[in-house]
């Protein structure tokens, strides 16, 4: 019995002055993160990670410093962990996932995590206007691609009857297909932009309840 309490206490050390090195990683990390050298806090943060796995803010991190980088898939892996992984930071990063799948332009996928983020928060008025801004974006792609196979469509029907009508038909077509279109797109553009303009992810921590920086600017 001694020996095992002693096995116990010195896993106990161990696990406390790798946590310690952890957080000065992460702080080291975000202090470079705040100086827009995303590159450098991105090492750091994986050191933190390498010497605590599990530390659920490394990973958060890490998925930050990728996304500033446009390593979007490596957000995306991150931030999966990072929702996976028991702590307080689960639905940011659900939230800071459907980010990164929207600037992979995997809309299905983002999707699925806005919708993970508002079930664990149902209050969460950001991912609920993001849920919203991509599911009117995929609509609209499905609209703007019917059109371009009805207008594909309406030219294949012209060549092979060569008839006045047709064209005329074809014609009445395209100018229905380009009021549609001009009646959509300003006001989703003008959305998306007030979207970039808003809603970027969410802050990451140097330490666990320690905000990493409160005035980062939020977009997608």
């Amino acid at each position: 019995m001694m020996k095992k309490g002693l096995f116990i206490f010195v896993i106990c050390v161990v696990s406390a002055a790798a946590w310690a090195g952890a957080g000065a990683d992460l702080s080291k990390g975000s202090r470079l993160y705040k100086d827009q050298k995303y590159g450098q806090a991105l090492s750091a943060y994986q050191d933190a990670l390498s010497k605590d796995p599990s530390n659920q803010d490394a990973l958060f991190n890490v998925g930050a410093a990728h996304y500033r980088l446009q390593e979007y898939k490596q957000a995306q892996e991150a931030w999966q962990n990072a929702s996976q992984t028991a702590g307080e930071r689960q639905q940011d990063a659900l939230f800071n996932l459907g980010n990164a799948f929207y600037r992979a332009q995997d809309f299905d996928a983002a999707i699925s995590a806005y919708r993970k983020a508002i079930l664990q928060n149902p209050q969460d008025k950001e991912a609920i206007h993001n849920l919203q801004i991509v599911l009117e974006q995929k609509k609209q792609n499905q609209q703007n691609s019917s059109n371009q196979n009805d207008q594909g469509d309406n030219k294949q029907n012209q060549n092979n009857s060569g008839g006045q009508d047709n064209q005329k038909q074809q014609q009445d077509q395209e100018q229905k297909n380009q009021a549609k279109s001009s009646q959509m797109s300003p006001e989703e553009a003008q959305r998306v932009a007030q979207m970039a303009k808003e809603n970027e992810y969410r802050p990451s921590y140097a330490n666990p309840g320690q905000a990493e920086d409160s005035g980062i600017e939020k977009d997608w």
